[in-house]
């Protein structure tokens, strides 16, 4: 790490000639003139902060332009000075974050000591720059209500924002405390995680998302940058949110806070109430606070803000286990919820091959099998183990009307906390030097039970999940004269995030379900129980997933601003290194999956119409459907970064600006420290070894019957590894066409009326974690040794009490060469891999209206390509899916296996003397599966009509009646291409379909607002009230939130057909969201090319209005002290957001039906008080 550090600072020194910075600073621009219109050059301007007296100071230039650049959001008063005319001061000038304020300046003649104040006087419209955004200025960001006090939570108000997020409670993926970190958020159609976080210019992202979220009352504002014809702001496939932090000032200014909510407070979520269970405990505490001021006036300014966070609250979990009348394996009188007829089991130990003609037969599958007398499963062919397992799922406490879901446990828990301290010291070394330095730092852990169960078979971060994020920023200035300042700055981000290993500490080992032996991981070695997936029940025993990451960030910016004539430019380059760790154990102590393949009465698929095969016996009888233990490795990723760019802002004249601007990126490869990294699949190079073993058995085989597949010619293709044979360490080729123009226009053709429009390109940061076969390695569960004629035996080796008698595959790294992984699956990453590329563009009408008002309508257009996909490159030829469509019993019969006693006998295609014929008819038969990941061939579209109406708060809020608003709606359609088979490349290019993503809402209202109630000392009615009157009816504050977003876009029901027209033909209710009659779909057969899109446009989840409301009282304890108390109430109205109907198996109980429980929180109360001085 620390050659790292020397080598960054070696390299920003080496930038000390160029420039580039995102910069979350203002700039004001104008035009200095006289009365008759005429220039004023040499002007002197000045720009002074009003609350810290730090001033910034230019002169026009011939033409009377003049530009001030790197001003911190805040209230400035501008200085106008020059011979012969009256000096005009504009005071109370706000300047947002980032925001470039048109101000021309009409000059008076008359003596210089002659002053001319205008006060708050300035344009609401944007008439600098084609760029969109919403400021959240403190009192936003402050006063709304906002549950859990996490800032960005705020975005999702903003026009062109999704929030599609919709999990809530305490899973931990909410995004409403300041302990998560959420890439939920799309902007403008972007991928959910390709934007781009600021703060105070320093990025706070290496993933799309952010690292860390300030407390709100150390954020001094933020932007939400929804469209940047700015060519400093890179890295982003769809916004940039900026952030700047409070400075100190020359007064001491501070907060004291705390909020508080318990559960006596809150309402019941629909599954207690639907289970007649109380609330859960909850008790919530945030609290903090933040004191900035001088350290000296006018040269030192520091500011500290702490916030803490503990949190009890109630996590209800709605799960689904196994009824209790089947548990001893009794399935004679069970009908499940929804369904007029039992389900039957087949005993799997009746196989044999299905070849008499008919319907069983010809809709089926291979094998035929018999369904156990009366339908029941003999205790003789029940597994120990699976009965233990099965022990352990709770009993079922809840009786739901067509839903599977049949345990709620309502005092379920979360527990979280966090602590974050933000500092930072302003320093004014004279009038042309300065710097400012800050740190944040947050650290935090939550306690989680995933799926309510009791111990031991709860799983979840029982044991602690840790996140941590430290981010150190300095940033220095340097006005080398009126008309040109360099400003550099450097910054260190490193976030941590470790995951637990078990939820029950270690305590709970396999031998207490009856596992003799699973083998040991050594660099993981544990004895704990597995984690067992039954299809169709929630998953038990622990997470046994530790995973141990860090994500660091080195970034450093230069850039030169400078005024020449009527242009305002900045040029330069930027630097940074994303440095990522990884250290996962996976499944170290294995995953046991069941679920019907065993207990159907065909081995391939269900019956149609008939319920057959149940997880639940298969579990009994200890017949696994798949498995696998983790082997892996440690990593240690690398990628540079290097971005140079140019901007001008020309001011063509006193009504037309032009934004132009270009950037060039460049991402070089990634790679690891000790090349531990798969670098691509050589097609060509024959494998000499497999070739001499395979191929004689192989034609010998083939020769003996002429329905064996044909031999190839050679056996050739496999891995390459970085830094082997010649291949490079890096494992992507350098995209070098990383090529961004952008071109912006604000027209102002009206006094208060502007058009503007702009176009750009943006490429955002790859942020692939690229292959690792061969370092980390899973060695899977062979279910057959006949090709799925039969299972493994329920006692000794291959069965559940000693899974893996021959051991674990042993990482191997890079030494097996084309080897790797033989008779298993293997991946890979694309070496072509181009940056995904966003084309977007706008076209914006805005108007200033009276009483402060904005009205913003815009048309805004997305493309994004180079979006990856992943594609399976062993399956068949077309000709052979074709015909196995066709006579698919022909192609899933068992053949002998000419790779058996060569493969290894861990691996699938080793494992069994007997292969089905598909797998001989693999292009790479070598291989079970090889997968090619990163295909750029993936595109994202969106168009959008955004509407902004906002009322600003301007003047001081003590005069009463202050109100501002905004209400932001936004009509759009966000599609993606894809594809309906991924598993034969073929198909894959003649497939190719364009449907709504899984982030579409196609109407998406927002309307979000503080009003001061103009009553009480100092406002409009009640002015000079008295004391005691003042107390109860004045100083009264109210704020809200109100949104509605379409549903979420539902997913077609895979493997099946509609067949009756319209899904949404029939009446809508709560247990027939769509069609559900079995009549209207019919299962697709083996090898039938999928004809539904992924998504359904027409076919929306729940959706509701949800609203926020808060109420505040201002009490006034002196002149500078006051103490405000609130009453927050989140969900006010109390409406479920319901869960998504199921679209899997139309034969389920749940298809088709709205889940019982809720997603968003039930009503919640908060409490707060706030003493501010």
């Amino acid at each position: 790490m620390k050659s790292e550090i020397r080598f960054f600072m070696t390299a920003m020194l080496a930038l000390s000639g160029l420039a580039l910075a995102q910069e979350y600073r203002a700039t004001i621009l104008g035009q200095v003139t006289d009365p008759t219109k005429s220039v004023v050059p040499k002007a002197t301007v000045k720009a002074t902060k009003q609350d810290t007296n730090v001033s910034k100071e230019t002169i026009t230039n011939d033409q009377g332009i003049y530009t001030i650049p790197g001003l911190d959001p805040g209230i400035y008063t501008v200085t106008i000075a020059s011979s012969g005319f009256q000096t005009t001061r504009r005071t109370d000038i706000v300047l947002q974050v980032a925001e470039k304020l048109n101000l021309n300046v009409v000059l008076e003649v008359g003596q210089i000591t002659q002053e001319v104040t205008v006060v708050g006087e300035q344009e609401l419209v944007q008439t600098a720059s084609a760029s969109r955004g919403l400021v959240f200025d403190p009192i936003k960001v402050q006063e709304l209500p906002l549950n859990g006090r996490q800032s960005y939570m705020l975005m999702r108000f903003s026009p062109g924002v999704t929030f599609d997020q919709r999990q809530f409670g305490s899973s931990g993926f909410s995004g409403t405390r300041a302990w998560d970190v959420n890439g939920s958020f799309t902007i403008n159609g972007g991928r959910n995680g390709s934007n781009q976080f600021l703060l105070d210019g320093a990025p706070i992202s290496t993933n799309g998302t952010f690292n860390v979220a300030p407390n709100v009352e150390a954020i001094q504002e933020f932007k939400v940058m929804v469209n940047t014809y700015d060519a400093q702001y890179a890295r982003t496939g769809g916004g940039t949110v900026n952030t700047t932090l409070k400075s100190g000032t020359n007064e001491w200014h501070g907060s004291l806070f705390d909020f508080w909510r318990n559960r006596v407070l809150d309402a019941n979520s629909r599954q207690n109430n639907a289970s007649n269970q109380k609330r859960g405990f909850r008790n919530q505490h945030q609290f903090g606070g933040v004191i900035g001021g001088p350290l000296r006036r006018d040269k030192d300014f520091i500011m500290f803000s702490f916030e803490g966070f503990r949190e009890l609250t109630p996590f209800p979990s709605v799960t689904s286990v196994p009824p209790m009348e089947i548990r001893e394996g009794d399935f004679s009188k069970f009908i499940p919820a929804g369904q007029s007829s039992t389900i039957k089991v087949f005993d799997p130990m009746t196989s044999r091959p299905c070849t008499l003609p008919g319907t069983n037969c010809t809709s089926g599958g291979v094998y035929i099998r018999d369904a156990f007398p009366g339908n029941i499963i003999p205790k003789s062919r029940q597994s120990v183990v699976g009965q233990n397992i099965i022990k352990y799922y709770p009993a079922p406490n809840f009786t739901p009307t067509a839903l599977s879901q049949n345990f709620v446990r309502g005092d379920n828990l979360g527990k979280y906390r966090y602590e974050q301290p933000i500092v930072k010291w302003d320093h004014v070394i004279s009038d042309k030097h300065r710097f400012n330095t800050s740190y944040t730092w947050q650290d935090g852990s939550e306690y989680r039970n995933s799926n309510g169960f009791y111990p031991p078979a709860q799983n979840g971060n029982m044991t602690g999940t840790v996140r941590r994020d430290q981010v150190w920023k300095f940033a220095y200035d340097w006005l080398q004269n009126p008309t040109r300042i360099v400003h550099w700055q450097a910054s260190y981000d490193r976030f941590v995030e470790n995951f637990p290993d078990d939820s029950s500490g270690g305590e709970f080992t396999y031998d207490k379900l009856g596992i003799k032996n699973i083998p040991l991981v050594p660099t993981y070695p544990n004895k704990r129980a597995p984690r067992v997936q039954v299809s169709g029940y929630n998953e038990i025993f622990g997470n046994q997933y530790l995973n141990q990451s860090s994500r660091q960030q080195l970034n450093s910016q230069l850039y030169v601003a400078e005024t020449r004539g009527r242009h305002s430019m900045k040029y330069g380059a930027e630097y940074a290194k994303l440095i990522r760790h990884n250290k996962s154990a996976g499944r170290s102590s294995g995953l046991f999956n069941f679920d019907t393949v065993w207990s159907r009465q065909h081995q391939g698929r269900r019956l149609s119409g008939v319920l057959d095969g149940a997880s639940v016996a298969d579990l009994l009888m200890g017949e696994m459907n798949s498995g696998y233990v983790d082997f892996n490795d440690s990593f240690l990723r690398r990628e540079p970064y290097w971005g140079f760019y140019f901007q001008d802002d020309w001011k063509v004249n006193s009504k037309l600006t032009l934004n132009i601007g270009f950037r060039y990126d460049w991402q070089a490869g990634l790679t690891e420290s000790h090349d531990r990294l798969v670098a691509g699949f050589n097609y060509n190079q024959v494998n000499q070894d497999l070739t001499s073993k395979v191929l004689p058995v192989w034609q010998k085989l083939a020769a003996a019957d002429p329905n064996f597949p044909k031999a190839p010619s050679v056996i050739k293709g496999g891995l390459q590894f970085a830094g082997v044979g010649g291949v490079p360490r890096s494992i992507y080729d350098v995209d070098w066409s990383n090529i961004q123009p952008r071109i912006g226009v604000a027209y102002q053709f009206l006094p208060k009326t502007v058009m503007r429009g702009g176009f750009g390109i943006y490429h955002r940061t790859a942020t692939q974690n690229s292959q690792t076969t061969g370092f980390s390695i899973q060695t899977p569960y062979i279910r057959s040794a006949d090709g799925d004629l039969t299972p493994r035996p329920q006692t000794g080796n291959y069965s559940l009490e000693n899974p893996w008698p021959d051991g674990l595959i042993v990482p191997y790294g890079n030494k097996l060469g084309i080897n790797t992984n033989a008779g298993g699956g293997v991946s890979f990453d694309n070496r072509n891999r181009p940056i995904p590329r966003t084309y977007q563009w706008s076209y914006t009408l805005e108007r200033e209206l009276p009483w402060s008002m904005v009205l913003e309508a815009s048309y805004v257009g997305s493309w994004t390509t180079h979006e990856t996909k992943t594609i399976q490159l062993s399956a068949m030829g077309q000709a052979d899916y074709e015909a196995a469509f066709k006579n698919p019993t022909f192609y899933q019969a068992a053949v002998t296996n000419p790779w058996y006693g060569i493969l290894p006998a861990n691996q699938p295609l080793g494992a069994s003397p007997t292969i089905s014929r598909e797998n001989l008819l693999r292009r790479i038969p070598q291989f079970n599966s090889v997968q090619s990941a990163i295909n750029p061939w993936g595109a994202v579209h969106y168009h959008g009509l955004q509407t902004r109406f906002e009322k600003r708060m301007m003047g001081a809020r003590s005069k009463g009646g202050a109100l501002t608003w905004v209400l932001a709606y936004t009509w759009s359609k966000q599609m993606e291409t894809t594809n309906r088979q991924e598993y034969n490349f073929e198909w894959y290019k003649n497939f190719v379909d364009s449907v709504v993503t899984s982030a579409d809402r196609s109407h998406n209202f927002q309307f979000v607002g503080i009003w001061d109630v103009p009553v009480g000392r100092g406002r409009a009615f009640g002015a000079n009230m008295g004391k005691v009157g003042d107390a109860i009816l004045g100083g009264w504050n109210t704020n809200w939130t109100l949104g509605y977003m379409s549903g979420v876009p539902l997913g077609a029901w895979t493997g099946w057909k509609y067949l009756c027209g319209d899904p949404r033909q029939v009446e809508r209710t709560e247990t027939q969201w769509f069609d559900r009659r079995t009549s209207c779909y019919a299962q697709n057969q083996p090898y039938e090319q999928q004809q539904l899109m992924p998504r359904f446009h027409q076919l929306r989840g729940h959706t509701a209005w949800q609203s926020d409301l808060a109420i505040a009282k201002k009490f006034a304890i002196t002149e500078r002290w006051n103490l405000e108390l609130r009453g927050e109430s989140f969900n006010f109205t109390n409406t479920p957001l319901r869960g998504d109907p199921a679209s899997g198996n139309p034969s389920a109980s749940d298809f088709g039906v709205l889940p019982v429980q809720q997603l968003n929180f039930p009503r919640n109360i908060q409490i707060g008080a706030r003493l501010r001085f």
